[in-house]
């Protein structure tokens, strides 16, 4: 608290609410962080996701090919964007399936739009080889991802542009809302510089000819504060990562013994534990009597995305491992701020359900 007061203050004082030096170091830190050349911060992990696929060009009349196991922002910017989603099949481990992605490829399939699940990486190699093949761009939606790496890799790094989210929940969070789009594109960096600014050059600090627009946009910036909180939390993300993990290892220990899958990481992964995210039976069961007991847990994604009012219109998938996961899949307590006596007790309480 005192550490964030005191950055309040400083902004306070120089009085740069938008634009403030914090926001500058935040956007170099994060681009070093993830190892590309730009980062821009932006309003919200939503807007991130929506920039990229604008400043890649996505445009009406473009497909690009996603997951259905996701939240509904994923889909809802491609849509926004004037793109059509074309949803995919799933891997046992809650990721889209390359195979599948491969199969839905049509002459007017623009870009792959894959989502690390729970911080989990997607099979970036192999996506990353079909859209090769096929001369297609890959946006990543980062937004659970901060923290994962593969083969010395970080998330955002194996795309045209990726987004990620530093809303409250994430890992590495903010204050509020906010959200970086990664590239290692000058033209694209350029571009969604103008569109997070309503599709103006209004960051050149100039206060004349403001309106001089570019492309139709709406104001997408991160403001000073969040910038400079954020720089504080990835000071201290190393301590929250670890704590995660440690709660998460020891999940992994004890909940197979009960019956309960834990979500599949890869060898060389780093996993970003965003959530922790299992798969057991009776699960409805299982979520009901672990709320009885006072412990959180969430079902994601309900209902999947294609299968959301809004896009009923579509043909609807088979996707049977998603439908699957869906029913199976669960959620439970994995931050932080929890002690390992909380975690006992968790695991203490499936093992009751159970026996």
């Amino acid at each position: 608290k005192k550490r964030l007061l005191s950055r309040f203050e400083t902004i306070l004082d120089h009085g740069r609410i938008l634009g403030g030096p914090e926001q500058i170091e935040f956007e170099k830190k994060f681009a070093k962080e993830i190892g590309v050349k730009y980062a821009l911060g932006v309003s919200s992990g939503s807007s991130a996701l929506y920039l990229a696929l604008l400043g890649l060009g996505i445009e009406d009349g473009d497909e690009v090919i996603t997951t259905p196991y996701t939240w509904i922002i994923t889909t809802n910017a491609i849509a926004a964007a004037g793109a059509r989603p074309i949803f995919v099949d799933v891997l046992d481990d809650f990721n889209i399936d390359p195979i599948e992605i491969k199969k839905a490829i049509t002459p007017k399939t623009k870009a792959i739009l894959p989502m690390h699940v729970a911080g989990h990486m997607c099979d970036m190699k192999s996506i990353s080889q079909i859209a090769k093949e096929n001369n297609l761009l890959i946006i990543e939606d980062a937004a659970q991802a901060f923290c994962t790496i593969f083969n010395e890799r970080r998330a955002g790094s194996f795309s045209h542009a990726a987004a990620f989210s530093m809303n409250p929940m994430k890992i590495l969070h903010a204050y509020g809302e906010a959200g970086v789009v990664v590239t290692n594109s000058k033209k694209v960096f350029k571009t969604i510089k103008q569109l997070r600014h309503d599709g103006t050059k209004g960051y050149l600090n100039n206060n004349q000819h403001i309106n001089r627009c570019n492309y139709i946009a709406l104001n997408h910036k991160i403001d000073t504060i969040q910038a400079s909180f954020l720089i504080e939390e990835m000071g201290r993300i190393n301590e929250i990562k670890a704590k995660r993990d440690e709660i998460a290892k020891y999940y992994d220990v004890k909940l197979p013994k009960l019956g309960c899958k834990p979500q599949q990481t890869a060898h060389g992964e780093i996993h970003g534990r965003y959530f922790y995210m299992l798969t057991c039976n009776n699960r409805n069961q299982l979520f009901n009597y672990l709320t009885s007991m006072n412990i959180e847990c969430k079902l994601f994604y309900s209902p999947l995305v294609c299968d959301a009012a809004v896009y009923k219109s579509q043909v609807k998938p088979k996707l049977p491992v998603a439908r699957r996961l869906l029913k199976k899949s669960l959620s439970i307590p994995m931050h932080e701020n929890m002690t390992m006596d909380q975690a006992e007790y968790v695991v203490d309480c499936i093992t009751e359900f159970y026996g």
